[in-house]
């Protein structure tokens, strides 16, 4: 996203042509037919086309021309509304396009063309039944300005410029916040139709979140800052107790050169939280823990509301800030935030990684090559594939992985960076809670015994051995009313504690069942969820074992580990699943493949902690009655609804990144998906070309939701509706783009006996292929 923050009207001239639409729905059922035609919206002005009679009309419309500036095309967004034209009755609305036209421009700024000219198609999106065909549009645009870099601010997903760019300096985390009155709580909520709401709602969230980004860009620019790595979007569905929707986007502001300039290395940033998942230019050199704050706020009908919410996170940055530094780092990475709403009561989380950041005195020369006892002696080594001595030498860094990471690796040298692992040097007067060992490649340095950080696995190099997915969980009961806020709130601050000790202990138990050898998780992911009694807690991450730490006594195999009856059956368990796995596929092989899977983290219900025999009465009938009516009561719905909340919330997994990857909850893309949509492990040598980002609503009013399988079914459906959205999206990146860094999250998500209602944000990245 490519942000103008110049004062000055940068002028531009939009012309839409509107082509043919496709598989459109029988409006009119006596000719089983569609009277189509589509209006087109931009700013204050509206063009129509003719009406055509069919469901796969052919306009060739003249050109709609819009003359505009690039102010406006970021601000608002073009609008195709396709309708049914009735002549004695208010015209029908089929569904609707949006055409973000900030992707055009950001596309024709980096290429520095000033004349494009594209035929794309979108779907047609309607709130209540979904996608209703496809509509081919004609766009050309003409940009009557130079290029000045200074007068923009480049926003993105990804975590690392662009290979032709070089970073100068950090400034750390830049954040916005902008709230908006939920048109779902409107008087006028009263008397117009549903399919209306929803178009306010998802209009009211749109426009919200783009000010949000245009306040961001400002930011970052009186911060002497032209790019923001890292962006993450957030919607916050308050709910009837501030009646407010908000929009957070955070980020981390940098300022970039081209890589013709050689700029000094960068000073210490004036925000020490990042985003971004590793520090630039190697300057890493120590790891201390992964940090966690959280705080529990009752939300009001404030005044400022924008201020009021910002200074929740304020207090909770400086806490997490502050734990890093009484671990002896001066820096925070893999910085997010969530919140978790219900019933008026917020839960507040943020967490990071604490790291050491160099002053970059001791950067390493790229691929500087030193002798085998400054090697064997430093932190920094480069390996070299041609030096086999010291392989033979150091046979326990001789990789245990197939021969295609070797044969990745021996095509240029590559520095092996063990002091990015390394426990921080500085004294602190706390107590480090874990234990500390020796390193086990420089011989000099000191390494936890077990890593748990929210940055990214590293590279094949520093790990042996596979990759697995690890998910634990922790159910706390609540005991207080909902309706008594303030004691509804204490009682969930009372709980995290217990949940948190009880969480991380339940990890390295099932970090030892997974795999034994493992000693370090990464990519950790922590989501919360708060229901009526119930407090959840979710801990994923990416299970390695790290070169770097030595293998423990308890690690190690040995006979009496082989021989034990638990890891035999274990064998036989996998060995009689993967036979009974290929005779289900032979059995039941479906005929067409999902996108997408959604795996479900099941929670058990709670029940009252009051066993008396008139409780335990209720429950008998209460069961009877569940049989008879086939589970339609409120409370299976809404538990049925909160896990399916509550996993969409854990977001997605690459399934490429693990093995066991169908094993624990959260979206899992199929691999028919690939390679058009690509994981992070392949987009370093691309160069983003566009980011797009949109919210969709959608309501279900034709079907009975009565049970798990009517509501997995409608979210299965609006996933795949996003899915083949971005498909079509990806072809406003241009022809070769490719999608990346795909983000998926559910701000809200109700459930009644005969009505289902979503929101999905959804954020992606497009990339050029080289």
């Amino acid at each position: 996203m490519l942000i103008p923050i110049c004062n000055e009207r940068l002028p531009v001239r939009l012309e839409i042509c509107v082509v043919s639409a496709k598989s459109l729905p029988v409006m009119n059922k006596s000719i089983n037919s569609t009277d189509a035609f589509v209006e087109v919206r931009f700013l204050e002005t509206t063009d129509k086309t003719d009406v055509v009679t069919s469901l796969n009309p052919v306009w060739n419309s003249e050109q709609f021309v819009f003359d505009t500036d690039e102010k406006e095309l970021t601000e608002d967004w073009l609008q195709l509304r396709v309708m049914d034209h009735d002549t004695y009755s208010a015209n029908d609305a089929i569904g609707r396009v949006n055409v973000d036209c900030n992707i055009f421009l950001e596309r024709m700024r980096l290429a520095k063309v000033e004349l494009l000219e594209e035929t794309f198609t979108m779907r047609v999106y309607d709130t209540i039944y979904g996608n209703r065909g496809e509509l081919t549009i004609g766009i050309k645009m003409h940009l009557l300005m130079q290029y000045n870099p200074n007068n923009y601010v480049h926003i993105m997903s990804a975590t690392s410029v662009p290979g032709n760019f070089r970073i100068a300096e950090i400034f750390g985390l830049v954040d916005n916040i902008r709230c908006e009155k939920d048109p779902d709580y409107e008087w006028l909520d009263r008397i117009r139709k549903p399919r209306a709401t929803n178009e306010a709602r998802q209009n009211a969230i749109r426009m919200t979140m783009r000010d949000a980004m245009m306040g961001i860009a400002h930011k970052a620019h009186k911060m002497g800052g032209n790019v923001i790595l890292g962006i993450q979007e957030y919607v916050d569905m308050e709910g009837s107790a501030s009646d407010l929707l908000t929009c957070r986007v955070i980020g981390t502001c940098i300022k970039a050169v081209p890589d013709t300039l050689t700029p000094l290395p960068f000073g210490k940033p004036s925000k020490p939280i990042f985003t971004i998942e590793k520090i630039p230019q190697e300057r890493q050199i120590g790891l201390g823990s992964l940090l966690t704050a959280r705080s529990i706020q009752v939300l009001n009908e404030d005044e400022d509301p924008e201020s009021v919410r910002r200074g929740y996170w304020v207090s909770l940055r400086a806490e997490i800030f502050q734990q890093a530094r009484t671990v002896g780092c001066n820096l925070i990475v893999a910085y997010t935030e969530t919140v978790t709403v219900n019933e008026g009561v917020a839960l507040l989380t943020c967490t990071g990684t604490a790291v050491v950041m160099s002053d970059g005195s001791d950067a390493p020369t790229a691929y500087s090559v030193q002798n085998e006892t400054s090697a064997r002696s430093s932190p920094i080594v480069v390996r070299d594939s041609s030096e086999k001595e010291i392989k033979e030498k150091k046979a326990l860094f001789k990789f245990n992985a197939s021969d295609a990471r070797e044969k990745r690796s021996d095509s240029t040298p590559r520095a092996f960076r063990c002091n990015q692992f390394h426990c921080p040097s500085q004294e602190t007067k706390y107590h480090n809670p874990t234990k500390i060992v020796s390193c086990a490649y420089c011989k000099n340095g000191l390494v936890s015994e077990f890593i748990l950080s929210t940055q990214t696995c590293p590279t094949a190099q520093y790990y042996a051995g596979p990759r697995n997915f690890i998910q634990v969980s922790v159910c706390k009961k609540i005991s207080s009313d909902p309706d008594e806020t303030s004691d509804y709130a204490a009682d969930i601050g009372n709980a995290l504690p217990y949940s948190d000790h009880e969480l991380i202990g339940n990890l390295l138990t099932e970090a030892k069942n997974i795999y034994p050898l493992g000693n370090a998780i990464f990519s950790l992911n922590i989501t919360n969820a708060v229901c009526d009694d119930s407090l959840v807690c979710i801990l994923t991450g990416v299970l390695v074992r790290l070169l770097v730490i030595q293998k423990t006594e308890a690690a190690s195999p040995s006979i009496t580990n082989v021989l034990s009856f638990s890891s035999l059956q274990r064998q036989h368990d996998a060995r009689r699943f993967s036979w009974g796995t290929v005779r289900d596929a032979i059995r039941f092989k479906p005929t067409v493949q999902s996108n997408l899977t959604l795996k479900i983290l099941n929670i058990k219900q709670g029940i009252d902690d009051n066993s008396s025999t008139s409780a335990k009465s209720r429950l008998r009938l209460n069961t009877i009655v569940d049989k008879v009516r086939r589970k339609q009561h409120k409370e299976y719905v809404s538990h049925v609804v909160f896990e399916r909340h509550m996993s969409l919330s854990i977001g997605i997994h690459e399934n490429q990144s693990a093995g066991n990857s169908t094993s624990i909850a959260g979206v899992h893309l199929s691999s028919s998906l690939y390679p058009q949509f690509v994981n992070k492990d392949m987009i370093e040598n691309m160069m983003p070309v566009a980011r797009f980002s949109d919210v969709y609503v959608r309501e279900d009013l034709t079907t009975a939701v009565r049970d798990s399988t009517t509501v997995d079914g409608f979210v299965t459906n609006a996933l795949e509706e996003r899915i083949a959205t971005i498909k079509t999206i990806s072809s406003l990146g241009g022809s070769n783009a490719v999608v990346a860094n795909m983000k998926i999250s559910c701000p809200q998500f109700n459930v009644s006996k005969e009505h289902a209602h979503i929101i999905l944000l959804v954020s992606v990245d497009f990339y050029n292929v080289p």
